[in-house]
């Protein structure tokens, strides 16, 4: 495998140390932290203009020679490239060259020099950082397309699909079966993976949650089941959604604004997504009779408590309200007509 160290200590030889301290500073070369023109500049005492073009006139004349110096380490990178969908994140694809190629090597600020030989040969191209994605390697335009079309695709179905079936149902991997692609979609900034691997649009509170509330909401989402408070607030840190403990009044305050949280005990709060149903214990009675008909009371606690996390005893005592109910002959419980 390439020395990559022997090999650029030949191609800068005839340099003259401000050409050196230019590349070497805008591609982090010798210490792993790139410098801006203007540092560099400044530390040269030329204008940012003059260090420009100092850079561009040193990846001219170095070019050609890079090129044909590693030509068949860039034709074995370009065709891992190409095995792995002819895309790959920066990040991703550097660790993965480190990994399969230098394993055994201790080249300091190995990812500085190979993305400066990459760029001088032009091999493979490079997709600079913007709004919407990441900085990304790629073989040819035609795999650059293919991949974006792909994101295109993979995006208008995340939009236009319940987000259930994506988060629960893993739907995403029915529609596009050929997993291999899916390190592509490390690429858009829009989507993202939660602490617990779930995929998909960052927007998504169940996603990126920014608020206390979208925090909570994950953590019971997350639960299964609903949890006092305190246990909410405990949990978002527990679980990792936050690395700061979450201040527990606050949580509680944001539990009693948001229609998402319902109240079924004595501090205790579910999801309105997973069943739970607003309303006091009179109300919740009144829901179940009308929608079962008359019931016996034990089938009555049954049914509350499947709603609210509450003693035995209060569910009958709201049951013999006779302003509300009625106690039919057959032992049977019924709502009292207006």
């Amino acid at each position: 495998m390439i020395n990559i160290d022997q090999f650029i200590e030949k191609l800068f030889a005839d340099f003259t140390p401000k050409q050196k301290k230019v590349i070497f500073g805008r591609f982090g070369i010798k210490n792993g932290k790139r410098i801006t023109l203007q540092e560099i500049g400044n530390e040269l005492n030329i204008t940012r203009e003059r260090v420009r073009q100092i850079e561009e006139h040193a990846m001219k004349k170095l070019s050609k020679t890079v090129e044909e110096g590693i030509q068949d380490f860039l034709n074995t990178v370009t065709q891992y490239l190409s095995e792995c969908g002819g895309v790959r994140k920066h990040d991703e694809f550097m660790e993965d060259l480190k990994q399969k190629f230098f394993s055994n090597s201790n080249v300091k600020n190995l990812e500085q020099k190979l993305t400066f030989l990459f760029h001088t040969a032009k091999q493979p191209l490079y997709h600079k950082e913007n709004d919407a994605t990441h900085d990304f390697w790629y073989v040819d335009e035609a795999a650059k397309k293919n991949f974006m079309d792909f994101v295109k695709k993979v995006t208008q179905f995340f939009k236009t699909t319940k987000r259930e079936k994506i988060l629960n149902e893993k739907a995403h991997l029915k529609e596009f079966p050929d997993f291999a692609s899916y390190h592509f979609l490390s690429i858009p900034k829009h989507f993202g993976k939660n602490v617990f691997g779930d995929f998909g649009l960052k927007s998504w509170p169940e996603i990126e949650p920014k608020t206390i509330r979208d925090k909570a909401y994950l953590t019971l989402k997350k639960h299964g089941k609903p949890l006092h408070f305190q246990d909410i607030a405990r949990y978002i840190s527990q679980y990792g959604i936050d690395k700061r403990p979450a201040h527990i009044q606050t949580v509680h305050n944001e539990l009693i604004k948001d229609g998402r949280f319902v109240l079924v005990g004595r501090g205790m709060y579910g999801l309105s997504e997973q069943g739970f149903e607003p309303g006091t214990v009179k109300e919740v009675i009144v829901r179940l009779l009308k929608k079962h008909g008359p019931l016996q009371a034990d089938r009555v606690v049954s049914l509350v408590n499947q709603q609210r996390f509450l003693k035995h005893n209060t569910i009958l005592l709201s049951l013999q309200n006779r302003r509300h109910f009625k106690k039919l002959d057959d032992g049977r419980y019924h709502v009292k007509e207006a």
